[in-house]
């Protein structure tokens, strides 16, 4: 199963395109690319439920997908896709309910005294998470649990934590 990030009304945040949205219980119409596909160039860009924290955005949807694939780091390239049903609870309050559990497994990383251990960046995603700016919650967390960590760590543990972030949002609201 694959999945989306999109902007209200199903548009593509970074494109503008807007989605057919799915109706009458059928998956929306396909949307397809032509030409080779290629990493952030051309391509129907998708997420796997691992990519799921990278693309945060307002609306998530469920997508099926069809041809051609090339896996990226974060992402799946796909020759066409469609909506197939939006999941309503990252809407509602699943996406607040993430951003204040990722501030929460952040501070239990840092121990007792979180904003003495990260510093500024903690009591930003404190903020970011109780004003809804969900995907900035996400990111800081990811980065304050980062700089816990030995220099020579700070990526891995970034990533960890990143795939902590999304493994919670397939978990608890697909």
């Amino acid at each position: 199963m694959t999945h989306k990030f999109l902007g209200k009304g199903a548009v593509g945040p970074l494109s503008g395109f807007p989605w057919p949205m799915p109706g009458n219980r059928a998956a929306g119409a396909w949307v397809e690319s032509t030409g080779p596909l290629a990493l952030c160039a051309s391509g129907i860009h998708i997420c796997r439920a691992s990519d799921l924290a990278h693309w945060i955005h307002e609306e998530l949807w469920e997508v099926e997908a069809d041809g051609d694939q090339l896996d990226g780091f974060d992402c799946v390239v796909v020759q066409r896709a469609r909506l197939v049903r939006r999941i309503d609870e990252w809407s509602g309050a699943g996406g607040q309910r993430f951003a204040k559990a990722c501030v929460e497994h952040a501070a239990a990383q840092a121990g007792p005294s979180p904003a003495d251990a990260i510093g500024g960046l903690f009591e930003d995603a404190d903020f970011m998470s109780a004003n809804g700016y969900i995907a900035l919650a996400a990111y800081t967390t990811a980065l304050a649990v980062s700089r816990l960590h030995a220099e020579a760590e700070t990526e891995a543990a970034y990533r960890r934590e990143r795939a902590w972030q999304s493994a919670w949002i397939a978990h608890e609201l697909l």
